[in-house]
């Protein structure tokens, strides 16, 4: 499993990721309330429907990708700076918009963020290793 993990890799974090944002997604659009509750009341229900509706997009997008023979190296590079979007995103709210969080709610943009930076390492390695693969 490993080996086709490690020999796939980019194929793999791409199908992850989407996957992963399709029910993250799924979660915001049915649980608002509860999801907002957790969070803080900055995370209304139509800000979190707002954010249901990226993570659709973002999904199907990802999805796409990964299932391509050889993923399209501008795409992942298009995932790469939405991640890295994102990361400046989640620390620009941790910095200025704190006070309309829980400390839960903090917590789980922190480590959304450490995960959204992995998943992006992820992808780097992967279009490595694919661009290398294509030169030998």
């Amino acid at each position: 499993m490993f080996a086709t993990l490690n020999r796939n890799l980019l194929k793999s974090i791409m199908l992850f990721d989407g996957v992963f944002s399709l029910a993250v997604a799924a979660v915001l659009f049915t649980l608002p309330g509860p999801v907002g509750a957790i969070v803080g009341p900055h995370a209304t229900p139509a800000v979190l429907h707002g954010f249901a509706a990226f993570f659709v997009v973002w999904g199907v997008f990802h999805v796409a990708v990964g299932r391509q023979v050889r993923p399209s190296p501008a795409a992942v590079r298009i995932a790469i700076a939405g991640d890295t979007a994102w990361l400046i995103g989640s620390l620009a709210v941790l910095v200025f918009a704190s006070g309309g969080l829980t400390f839960a709610g903090m917590g789980l943009i922190a480590l959304a963020a450490v995960a959204v930076a992995d998943i992006m390492l992820l992808k780097q390695i992967g279009l490595g290793r694919q661009q290398r693969a294509a030169l030998a």
